[in-house]
């Protein structure tokens, strides 16, 4: 129960993060997941004990074999040379010469724990880079190579920690050893990926020529596949993350040509990775966050005779070390593509940008805490808290340093290139476009509209006019803002002052109770303030949302225990609120006609949703005197629906063919009409 309890928080934390992050952009959400997990190990005392061949399972193997299922095939080719001289060369180069620097800067460790030291800090973590990327324009070219690289790393990494912890362990060293033991996990872990993807991608032909190509299925085998793949990998002592990387790729590659594999496999199988890429992301960072307070206990239990400051010197330090390996790696890099095949010009800020990408994070704090404390001789692992210490220091600092500075480096806009290049045509902005094709299609729903369908057709445009509403509001600017919010406000007064005298009228002639009155009076008294808040940005809007419905359910338990007949109650609430919607139609009808009205400039897209609103009160009660069926009423609402999206197809296209939107605002829109068709197919599906 203790384990089911933690994970639960834990999944609680990330979701937590993700809230916060959304409120403040410029931390990057993984920042405040560590923050979060730092917290929460302080305060609730959470404690995990990571094993690495547990993380690498569960997180790793995972998420590696997302990466590269979605990579792409183009840029993973054309960056090959660079990607696996970043993954194994440069791994092999940073262990040395790193290791070696880092044991002259840091006395206090052995020569083969600085090695070790330098070897778990080689591996690169590219989620971090990922969320630290959406605030920083940076080149593709640099963010391809870093995540191709991150694909493969992690096991020359890996590999060469083993190694090195073994040597600070027993105090020797094999170079054929390590080299040997490397090209067999490389090579095996090849090829066990490669002959389980076949086999996978066999079975899914397999069960398509049977008619057994179910795609819940296939996504549930895609998911099982990182796990299997690593766990058989592993087993025979091969690495089960170059397993299941090459395994995704296979698989990517299959999927291009498999006349089985459809669109609806695909984007389901996305939207599936992306949620459970999100979770685990999350969980990893959280993790990193409550294994922080592990290494400084072990610090201050084995290795408190430094000072704190030397000891984040010592940190500090180490990350450039590392840093500047990558950095002059990357440069000279470029230095021989461009002497060898013509490439562009070495930049000392392409090189910066490089190294400051190669962020640092669950890998390594896998890998470190994974240390054992004890030797097979029984001697204690040589000063293994300052070296727990100082990689997740390091890892710290190399997402702060990203933070920093990342977006110093990012391209800037070119100020001539704007001057001299102009457009043929002004461009709309997005959610300009998204109104007109949202209009567009309230006019096509409101053509099909007759009296059997008026109910539901009132529903989905008022549905409709709430996003062009809400639209137009959040791109208005505040000057322009006030004077509508303003003749809104006048204008809903106006239909609540005609509901109120509809009520008076109604009591009069004895329609309906004074119960009805009383209450149907204080729901309008409720509305109108609801109506400041939202209009005013009152902060309180939540609460008094939820005020609103502790309200309704209070006075649906009073008319359920009064005194009088319920159903004659309910049958005076439905001519209260019918009389009203109609009285309210008039009264905003006249009042836009009227001088008062035409001062204020009434918003007629105000106007016009308002009465929708009224009409769709009426509707659903002539509904119900209909009494249509739930089948009938779901067939008009699913024709409605896709008539509106066709209609929204053709307005992006006359849009597009007319210059008034680019390329890019066009994909988006028809993005966002396709995932809107999905979500209607597939409730129309279940």
């Amino acid at each position: 129960m203790h384990l089911i309890e933690t994970v639960v928080g834990l999944l609680a934390i990330v979701l937590l993060s993700n809230v916060f992050s959304h409120f403040v952009k410029r931390v990057p959400v993984a920042i405040v997941q560590i923050g979060l997990g730092l917290l929460a190990t302080t305060v609730l005392h959470i404690q995990i004990e990571i094993d690495t061949d547990w993380f690498l399972l569960l997180f790793i193997a995972p998420l590696l074999y997302s990466d590269a299922w979605r990579f792409p095939k183009r840029e993973l080719w054309n960056l090959r040379g660079r990607i696996f001289g970043n993954a194994i060369l440069l791994v092999v180069l940073t262990t040395v010469i790193g290791g070696l620097l880092i044991y002259y800067i840091v006395p206090e460790l052995p020569l083969a724990v600085a090695f070790s030291i330098a070897a778990i800090l080689s591996p690169t973590d590219p989620v971090a880079v990922q969320s630290i990327a959406k605030s920083a324009k940076l080149p593709p070219n640099v963010m391809h190579l870093v995540a191709g690289e991150s694909l493969i790393n992690d096991a020359s990494g890996l590999v060469a920690f083993k190694f090195a912890v073994a040597a600070a362990a027993t105090g020797t060293f094999s170079l054929l050893g390590a080299t040997t033991s490397f090209l067999y996990v490389s090579l095996v872990g090849t090829a066990v990926g490669a002959v389980i993807a076949v086999i996978l991608n066999n079975l899914g032909d397999f069960l398509a020529e049977h008619d057994g190509n179910d795609v819940v299925f296939m996504v549930v085998l895609q998911l099982f596949s990182p796990f299997m793949i690593y766990i058989v990998a592993e087993s025979i002592h091969a690495s089960g993350v170059i397993a299941v990387v090459v395994a995704a790729i296979i698989a990517n590659l299959h999927s291009k040509v498999d006349v089985n594999y459809s669109d609806e496999l695909h984007f389901t199988g996305v939207m599936v990775w992306k949620v459970f890429g999100y979770l685990l992301n999350g969980l990893i960072f959280v993790i990193l966050g409550v294994e922080l307070p592990v290494a400084l206990h072990e610090y201050a239990g084995e290795s408190g005779h430094l000072a704190l400051p030397m000891v984040l010197w010592y940190a500090f330090a180490t990350w450039l070390v590392i840093f500047g390996i990558r950095v002059l790696w990357t440069f000279f890099n470029q230095k021989v593509w461009q002497l060898t095949r013509g490439g562009h010009r070495a930049s000392w800020r392409v090189a910066l940008i490089s190294g400051l990408t190669g962020v640092r994070g669950a890998v390594t704090l896998a890998g470190v805490i994974s240390v054992p404390v004890m030797m097979d001789n029984g001697v204690k692992f040589p000063e293994r808290g300052l070296m727990l210490f100082i990689a997740a220091t390091t890892i710290i600092i190399s997402l702060v340093a990203a933070i920093v500075i990342l977006p110093m480096l990012s391209e800037k806009p070119n100020k001539n290139t704007k001057t001299a290049v102009k457009p043929v045509a002004q461009h709309m902005t997005e959610a300009r476009a998204q109104i007109y094709v949202l209009q567009s299609a309230v006019r096509e729903i409101e053509e099909h509209r007759r009296e059997t369908n008026q109910a539901v057709t009132y529903d989905i445009m008022l549905r409709y006019q709430m996003k062009i509403r809400k639209l137009q509001i959040d791109n208005i600017s505040h000057e322009k803002l006030g004077p509508i919010l303003e003749a809104e406000y006048r204008l809903r007064q106006v239909s609540f002052e005609a509901e109120r005298s509809t009520l008076r009228r109604l009591l009069v002639a004895e329609q309906i109770t004074p119960l009805v009155f009383t209450s149907e009076s204080r729901r309008l008294d409720r509305a109108e303030a609801e109506l400041e808040d939202v209009l005013l940005f009152n902060k309180k809007r939540s609460w008094q949302f939820t005020k609103r419905y502790l309200i309704r359910m209070m006075r649906a338990i009073r008319v359920w225990f009064a005194d009088e007949d319920s159903e004659r109650l309910m049958a005076e609430y439905l001519i209260a609120k019918h009389e009203g919607a109609k009285a309210a139609i008039n009264a905003i009808s006249q009042f836009i006609d009227s001088d008062e009205g035409r001062r204020l400039k009434i918003d007629q897209q105000a106007a016009h949703n308002l009465i929708i609103t009224y009409r769709n009160r009426l509707e659903k009660e002539h509904n119900v005197n209909r009494k249509l069926t739930q089948a009938q009423l779901e067939a008009a609402k699913t024709e409605l629906e896709v008539i509106g999206l066709n209609a929204q197809r053709e307005a992006v296209q006359h849009l597009f063919e007319a210059h008034f939107i680019s390329a890019e605002i066009g994909l988006k829109l028809r993005q966002r009409i396709n995932f809107a068709e999905t979500g209607l197919l597939t409730s129309e599906e279940e």
